[in-house]
């Protein structure tokens, strides 16, 4: 099985030779490593050029968003499989390993994952929770994609998957243009084609940046071009069946609207917690979500960041 590692790169000069770090040191390494400098302003490229080492190969474009540079690194990929890790996340040593163990072990699957871990900058470690997984083995295929998506962390994480190149082809690649859940749409569209070889073993590490807390409740509040996917493919899924898909629609919907709670934005999460309501598994939480909504803004904030309060 030959590996094309992408690392779409972006302002991480101090993230980025800890990356690298974790790839060098993998008990299995990478056939190639792709990185896609899209446009950095800082000393980005220039520490991974200093590197001068054989496996890695630099990239430069405009910036055109972190998509746009993980499709031009499938379309530099040399190898059928190509698997990603953003520039300020890391692997465990075993990783690559383990996804050439899942290929080994489920040769018809074209997505291969293993679970994660989030590390934050208060030194707490957190597994990723991992409900409604039918095998009971570490490795198995999950055929219920969206039912655990909806009742879990998202299954898939951008920093521990592979995907065979052709598979990815097929989808359209990463959607260019959107800031936040680019990757949910691509992972949407794969497990409604196909089936997930995973590992349950936590071998990403997912690492929360002071610099990247509060970035996520600016992004794309009002439009939801994620949402507005998922509802179109909602036909697709219940015609080919994908259980679960309905409730991780409408838990992404309520998710969007405590964002918009988080900036003052009531009146329009009040309409996204409706949006929601027919989908979600999680009424209750709406209806309490929706009282809180018709609050002042100043009193609606204060009780979000107390129930919501990153770690």
């Amino acid at each position: 099985m030959k590996i094309s590692l992408i690392i779409p790169l972006f302002n991480k000069e101090s993230t980025i030779i800890h990356t690298l770090e974790s790839v060098f040191n993998q008990l299995e390494r990478p056939d190639e490593i792709i990185v896609v400098d899209d446009g950095s302003s800082d000393s980005s490229k220039e520490l991974v050029l200093a590197l001068n080492h054989p496996l890695v190969k630099l990239i430069s474009q405009p910036n055109l968003g972190v998509s746009a540079a993980r499709n031009r690194g499938v379309e530099e990929a040399s190898f059928e499989w190509v698997t990603f890790l953003d520039a300020d996340d890391q692997w465990d040593e075993e990783f690559l390993k383990e996804i050439r163990v899942l290929n080994r072990l489920f040769p018809n699957e074209k997505v291969l994952a293993t679970s994660y871990k989030f590390y934050y900058p208060s030194g707490r470690t957190e597994l990723a929770i991992l409900n409604h997984i039918r095998f009971k083995d570490t490795q198995g295929v999950v055929d219920n994609y969206f039912e655990v998506a909806a009742a879990s962390h998202p299954p898939i994480n951008s920093s521990a998957i592979a995907i065979q190149k052709q598979a990815l082809r097929e989808v359209g690649g990463f959607p260019v243009g959107i800031k936040s859940g680019e990757d949910l749409i691509t992972w949407t569209r794969l497990m409604l084609r196909h089936q997930l070889a995973y590992s349950t073993r936590p071998l990403g590490k997912y690492i929360f940046h002071i610099a990247n807390q509060g970035v996520t409740s600016i992004r794309e509040t009002d439009h939801d071009p994620v949402g507005k996917e998922m509802l179109e493919l909602l036909p697709l899924a219940q015609r080919v069946g994908k259980v679960g898909y309905s409730r991780y629609l409408g838990r992404w919907l309520k998710s969007k609207g405590i964002l918009l709670l988080e900036v003052g934005k009531n009146s329009n999460a009040r309409k996204k917690f409706l949006q929601a309501y027919p989908y979600s598994g999680e009424r209750f939480k709406l209806i309490i979500l929706l009282g809180i909504s018709v609050l002042p803004v100043a009193f609606s904030k204060k009780i979000i960041s107390k129930i919501y309060q990153p770690a």
